[in-house]
């Protein structure tokens, strides 16, 4: 066991925690997450991402009550279906990005937005392009681009249409989608991602968590489809579905959040009195 120093993300505390060497040198991917929970440090729980060298590379924000739904996708992503390293290098990709730069990325896609990604390694550029379009195959359409700083400062004006995201910086972010206390889901999404050692198992996660999103988005625009005339909506409605016929559990809180992909990528209004979690419409 080693010692490591890290501070809270939330309120700045500082603390020692212990973490097995081994298992950390040996990572696969290069970073491990580590758990840090309530009163360990602070009142607080978040995620720290160590490196092999033993650095505190990120730490992040992130619900572990939240939970993503369980279930069989009709095209389950598979081992044998990864690309191999040399197309898409998961290891050079997570010890150059952070984790709430791949949640604005989520966020932004999610949301159907030009997306901007300012990075000056640009050897890394061509496994993020590979890397995005692979998790978001058969489900999200991507509008993205990479420039190095200097690229984007020299034609701004280029990407007056863009959300550019700086590492843990945004801009351009018109509408405040990207204020990090709003964005949950998309950090579980990441924080597993980022949890799992194995690179190719990473993989599978995230490319199956993003098909489970668009999947769900899908059923509720085909739900809302087939109500009768001045039939509404409800929240409750819509569990009950997923709960009876789909053999789905899902909090509210993600429900919520499918809810904010239908209205603003489908751009599909719900027949409902409320768009957000409303269980009194039994």
């Amino acid at each position: 066991m080693v010692e490591i120093e890290i501070h809270c993300p939330i309120c700045s505390k500082k603390g020692i925690i212990e973490v097995e060497e081994n298992l950390i040198r040996k990572s696969e991917r290069g970073v491990s997450a580590i758990n840090v929970a309530e009163n360990l440090i602070c009142s607080h729980s978040f995620v720290a991402y160590i490196d092999k060298n033993l650095k505190v590379r990120d730490s992040f924000i992130t619900d572990f009550k939240i939970e993503t739904p369980e279930f069989e996708l009709e095209q389950k992503l598979i081992e044998a279906d990864i690309p191999s390293l040399d197309v898409i290098d998961v290891y050079l990709i997570t010890i150059n990005i952070n984790a709430l730069w791949l949640t604005f990325l989520l966020r932004g896609v999610l949301y159907k937005k030009k997306l901007l990604i300012l990075n000056n390694m640009e050897t890394i550029h061509n496994h993020l392009s590979k890397f995005f379009k692979f998790i978001f195959q058969n489900s999200f359409e991507l509008n993205i681009s990479l420039e190095t700083r200097d690229n984007y400062n020299k034609d701004k004006k280029k990407y007056k249409d863009y959300i550019v995201i700086d590492g843990n910086e945004v801009l351009n972010d018109k509408n405040n989608i990207m204020k990090p206390k709003n964005i949950n889901i998309e950090r579980k999404i990441v924080q597993m991602f980022l949890g799992e050692p194995d690179t190719k198992s990473s993989l599978i996660l995230i490319r199956n968590e993003i098909q489970k999103v668009f999947t769900l988005s899908q059923e509720i625009i085909t739900l809302n489809k087939s109500l009768k005339e001045n039939e509404e909506l409800t929240s409750k409605k819509i569990m009950d579905y997923f709960k009876e016929v789909k053999n789905i559990k899902m909090q509210p809180q993600y429900l919520d959040f499918l809810f904010e992909i239908i209205n603003n990528y489908y751009n599909v209004n719900l027949a409902m009195s409320s768009k957000t979690s409303n269980f009194l419409g039994f």
